[in-house]
Order: structure tokens, then C-alpha cells, then sequence
């Protein structure tokens, strides 16, 4: 399904990594008719909700759903649990047990409740906003898989890059065929714009990009292409610097996130002018507010006049910042 608003057809769109929920108290009290997260996750009413809330109070251009990255090991049947105040935590597992991993008709039908959430989301949608379906990058999945959590840095996956990388490239492969299959039914399902998060793509050497990084993503993107999904892809690839020309090089997308570490001036001055980026606002910056919001804004605005841009954060929405501060933010954007 191809609507006929994506995310490149909107004049400038805004939109926010994390804005379904988190910082609203409408999601919040929401939330609290779940005990956990994954079962919010995989409740209809609650998915079609949340990520319609932000669309709702700030008007702005695209909805994105609401999920988890972690839904992909979920799927293939590692156990998945969530900690308020901790994060994520996967079962410990094995190279041999991961890669052993496989779907079951259980948790096949737990997704297909966000599939039917897309639906329902596109059609409660006003048709000039875009809908963003996601999934994580299968490093930055894997990462979880391997580590379990992210309180030791990833010590787990980093060392599996130097000391067993011929099984996490296998894992790798095995999280491209699945990450291709979740994203073309989010996109049959209504999404008109899908976007590929690589979280942890930093913590990649330079000489392991090509591998690590760069080839899975690539496949994804050649392998939703032979299924025939023509929406636009985002790529973010954070925490790399000055490292993002070379990923823009290796991997062909239609627009690049831009983290808020890196020097926007600098990646204007090193990306040709056709290539359309996204961000790269830093969520404290908004989150505090006040004089350096308004300077931040408005410096952003001139750096991206004359090209295609898609106004974001550098990372995702901070819970505790003020919805005033993200109404100051869109008007900013749009009358200044």
C-alpha cells in the first residue's frame, strides 16, 4: 500500500523520535491500564491511542507507531522484559541458542495486533499526514540480543566483532530477513514512510562498518525494494561524527537523521544538496527551553534554507520536557 502523502511530499514536515508518549499525560495515564509494556505494545486501543496523542496536541506532520524495537527478538522468541527505571532485559542466551531462534505462531499473532493498529491509525489519519512505521538496525538489535541489556556498554557485542564474527554475522542475517518481513507489513499495513534506527552504530571500529553496519542495512533496503515497498526510508545511524559521509557513501537512503552530537554546519558543508537530512536539534536544548531554544531554532532554520529538511531531534524526546517548550519549538518552525 502506497498512500499518497509520504514524509518527502510534506513541505518541511516536523515531527519528534519519541513523541508518542513519554513527556504527555495522556499517554501516561493511559499507560497505566497495562501492567507491562509489551502487553501496551500489543494491545490494540492502546497503540491506535498513543501514537495518535501527539498528533492531536501539537498538530504536527507525521504520526509514528507505536512499538519497540525489541518486538523483532520478542518475535523470533527471546524473552523480552521491560523495568521501569531500568530499561529493557532479554534472556541470556548463546550464540548457538540465538541463532537457533525462530517464530512462533504465538507472537507471529501478537504482531499482527500492530499491523491492524497501522490500519486502523491510517484510516483515524488525517490523509495529509504522513505515518512512520520502524524497526531497529540489526546491529543495534543485536546488541540487546547478545548483551541482554545496556548496563555493561554492549561488552558482549563489541567483543563478538573481534573474537566471533563469523556467528554475528550469521545473528546479523538472521535479524535482515526478519527486520525486512516487519517492515514491509507495517508498510502494507498502512505506513507511508519507514524508518531504521541504529542506535548504537558508534560503538562500530571503522575497519568493521562495512560488515557490521553497512551490509544490513543495505539488504533491508534492497529487500523491501524487491517486495515492492516504495516508501521512503530513513536511516539513523547515531553517534558516528564525522563518520556519517562515509555511511551516507555505503548506504543508499532517502533521507539521513542526523544525531545531535555532530556539527550540522559541518555535514551541510560535506553532503551534496540533494541529499535530504533530518534533526538535528539536542533534546536538552528543548527540554530547558527559554532564550537557547529560540537561538538553537532559528540557527537551524538557516542552515537547512534552500534544501529539503525534515525538522527533528538528535536523539528522542526527553520524558520531562515541557509540552509549552515543544509548542514554542513548532512555532518557531513555522512562523519565524
Amino acid at each position: 500500500m502506497y498512500m499518497d502523502i509520504n514524509i518527502l511530499q510534506i513541505d518541511k514536515p516536523i515531527w519528534f523520535m519519541r513523541q508518542a508518549g513519554r513527556h504527555l499525560p495522556e499517554y501516561r495515564k493511559l499507560r497505566l491500564k497495562k501492567g507491562s509494556f509489551l502487553d501496551f505494545c500489543f494491545d490494540l486501543d492502546s497503540v491506535v491511542e498513543s501514537s495518535l496523542q501527539p498528533i492531536r496536541r501539537y498538530d504536527i506532520d507525521c504520526a509514528i507507531v507505536f512499538s519497540d524495537i525489541l518486538v523483532v527478538p520478542f518475535l523470533l522468541g527471546q524473552k523480552v522484559s521491560f523495568y521501569k527505571g531500568h530499561g529493557p532485559n532479554l534472556e541470556s542466551l548463546s550464540f548457538k541458542s540465538l541463532l537457533n531462534l525462530k517464530k512462533t505462531d504465538i507472537k507471529i499473532k501478537k504482531l499482527e495486533i500492530s499491523y491492524e493498529a497501522i490500519k486502523r491509525v491510517r484510516t483515524l489519519l488525517n490523509s495529509n499526514k504522513s505515518l512512520i512505521g520502524f524497526c531497529g538496525a540489526p546491529w543495534t538489535v543485536s546488541c540487546y540480543m547478545i548483551d541482554g541489556n545496556s548496563r555493561s556498554g554492549f561488552s558482549l557485542s563489541k567483543d563478538s566483532i573481534k573474537n566471533k564474527k563469523l556467528d554475528l554475522e550469521l545473528l546479523l542475517e538472521k535479524l535482515v530477513d526478519t527486520s525486512i518481513d516487519h517492515l514491509a507489513k507495517q508498510y502494507e499495513s498502512g505506513c507511508d514512510t519507514l524508518m531504521i534506527f541504529e542506535s548504537w552504530a558508534g560503538l562500530v571500529d571503522q575497519k568493521n562498518r562495512k560488515d557490521i553496519l553497512y551490509s544490513p542495512v543495505k539488504k533491508i533496503i534492497s529487500g523491501l525494494r524487491e517486495r515492492n515497498v516504495k516508501a521512503p526510508i530513513i536511516v539513523f545511524p547515531k553517534g558516528l561524527g564525522r563518520g556519517i559521509v562515509e555511511y551516507i557513501k555505503n548506504v543508499v537512503a532517502d533521507v539521513y537523521s542526523i544525531d545531535y552530537e555532530t556539527d550540522m554546519d559541518w555535514v551541510i558543508k560535506s553532503v551534496k544538496k540533494d541529499i535530504i537530512l533530518q534533526g538535528n536539534l539536542n533534546p536538552e536544548v528543548l527540554l530547558r527551553g527559554g532564550n537557547k531554544l529560540v537561538q538553537e531554532a532559528l540557527k537551524i532554520k538557516k542552515q537547512v534554507e534552500g534544501r529539503q529538511h525534515i525538522f527533528n531531534l538528535g536523539h528522542g524526546l526527553l520524558p520531562q520536557t515541557p509540552i509549552s517548550n515543544v509548542h514554542k519549538y513548532i512555532e518557531i518552525l513555522r512562523n519565524y
